[in-house]
């Protein structure tokens, strides 16, 4: 049984880190920095660049929108738009089905699984429609993404380029994602702090930032309480059973006294006899091992 948890929890906890792996991919940057209203983007990219360990900067849009649907339990979710540039190196889906946007897209959407949850009927090449500050606009799915956890507001990506036009903000940004030099926490927060100064000094309003350290720390911090606490109990499970072969090992012992004293009358050494215990206690061990894989085998293949 031990066994079996210790391989179960291993497995469990490499699900773990894949899982933040994928979340990681959409928030690739060191720093996320959030912005009340819209600046325009060569503005704060400046203000970012005057940092000598910032060494890229993207400016990406947040708009919020209404589904239009025809049936009205359906209409009026609220849905966020997420802009990044169309050649944004700092996001990395997980596609489900259809593509990512490509430079050349304009209304093309790329449809989150929560959104699809609510929808099972959308399939790739659907017309959405979309609500924007009281206007109905058109958008055809070209993808569908995949991301654990299920946000209050859906989001769906579409191209910076197309929205900031049609929303009538284009060079504004409503967020900027920030690379730094080094990647460590200690570079981030260096950063930061110095982003923040010049931001404050220069009037423009932060909401909120993000640093890509703290997003990993928090997520793995989360999971490894619970993978500890399962490591402990398998371990105390593992001690129950050594315990319990230790005494049927000394019972066996026990029971075959004459045998041994026998075996030790024909000239059987010591060694020989330890190597009789030794090697049952070994096939019981393997048993246990062999049994242990097969009671995991459930858990590796959920």
């Amino acid at each position: 049984m031990a066994g079996a948890i210790f391989i179960s929890i291993y497995n469990l906890w490499a699900s773990f880190d894949q899982v933040i792996q994928d979340i990681q991919g959409y928030f690739l940057a060191d720093i996320n920095i959030t912005f009340s209203r819209g600046y325009r983007f060569d503005k704060v990219s400046a203000m970012a660049f005057s940092v000598p360990d910032v060494s890229g900067v993207e400016g990406w849009l947040e708009y919020g929108g209404t589904l239009v649907s025809e049936n009205k339990e359906e209409a009026g979710r609220q849905i966020m738009f997420v802009a990044p540039p169309s050649t944004s190196t700092l996001i990395q889906p997980i596609i489900a089905s259809g593509r990512w946007l490509t430079t050349s897209d304009e209304n093309a959407v790329v449809v989150g699984n929560q959104i699809l949850d609510m929808f099972p009927n959308l399939k790739l090449g659907d017309i959405m429609t979309i609500e924007i500050d009281g206007k109905e606009t058109k958008w055809t799915i070209v993808g569908f993404y995949t991301i654990t956890g299920n946000p209050d507001v859906p989001l769906v990506y579409v191209n910076y380029e197309y929205i900031s036009k049609l929303v009538g903000e284009p060079g504004m940004v409503y967020s900027l994602r920030v690379i730094t030099s080094k990647h460590d926490s200690i570079t981030q927060n260096k950063v930061n702090d110095q982003l923040q100064a010049i931001f404050d000094e220069r009037g423009v309003q932060v909401t909120s930032v993000r640093l890509g350290a703290d997003f990993v720390r928090d997520q793995t911090a989360q999971t490894d309480i619970f993978v500890y606490f399962m490591l402990v109990m398998a371990a105390m499970i593992a001690i129950v059973g050594g315990l319990g072969l230790m005494g049927t090992m000394s019972i066996n012992v026990l029971e075959r006294t004459r045998e041994i004293g026998v075996m030790r009358a024909i000239g059987a050494s010591n060694f020989d006899i330890q190597s009789i215990v030794i090697a049952e206690g070994m096939v019981v061990g393997l048993i246990s091992w062999a049994i242990s894989i097969f009671m995991s085998v459930p858990s590796q293949t959920s």
